[in-house]
């Protein structure tokens, strides 16, 4: 085989070995970018949950609030009308316990279901890391792939190297 095309064969496999190092090295970097990305949004995602459970207990405490305002107003209203002991009093004050049972019911599945869907998001946020992992695997195993295409394809000139150096170092190096 001719020096020239030796040469760049050699340069050219050379230049294969640092792509696929390269691409390796990316791969891998890409794949911790997904992963701190992911991570990220779960943190995100924890301080929304946050966030949703104070906002849920602020109601329910204003739903007890506003409870307890109803109720002492009827009180003081049928005081003021002489009727505290009549049937009347107490089907209001039964009827704004109702209405404040169902605001807490209200209140307590619109919770439930945030608590679901945050949980559900944080779920999606472990498979993308998973995904970010896998994905770097498989660009590895790609450029790993590539890699030995070359090293066939430029078999027959490194094989060439090898024999071409053999017999010119049973030449004695450099012997004339």
């Amino acid at each position: 085989m001719d020096p020239v095309s030796l040469g760049i064969g050699i340069v050219g496999l050379g230049l294969q070995l640092f792509g696929t190092k390269k691409a390796v090295d990316s791969s891998r970097d890409i794949a911790n970018v997904n992963r701190g990305i992911a991570s990220d949004e779960q943190q995100i995602n924890a301080q929304k949950q946050q966030a949703m459970e104070l906002s849920a207990r602020r109601m329910q405490l204003e739903n007890l609030r506003n409870n307890q305002r109803l109720r002492a107003q009827a009180t003081n209203a049928a005081t003021n009308q002489g009727a505290q002991f009549g049937s009347g009093l107490q089907g209001g004050l039964a009827q704004i316990q109702d209405q404040s049972l169902f605001n807490q019911q209200g209140v307590n599945q619109n919770l439930e279901i945030g608590e679901n869907i945050f949980g559900i998001n944080a779920d999606v946020s472990q498979k993308k890391m998973q995904l970010a992992n896998l994905q770097g695997q498989q660009a590895t195993a790609s450029a790993l792939t590539s890699l030995g295409g070359a090293l066939v394809k430029e078999g027959p000139i490194i094989g060439g190297l090898a024999k071409d150096f053999g017999s010119w170092a049973s030449k004695g190096f450099g012997s004339k």
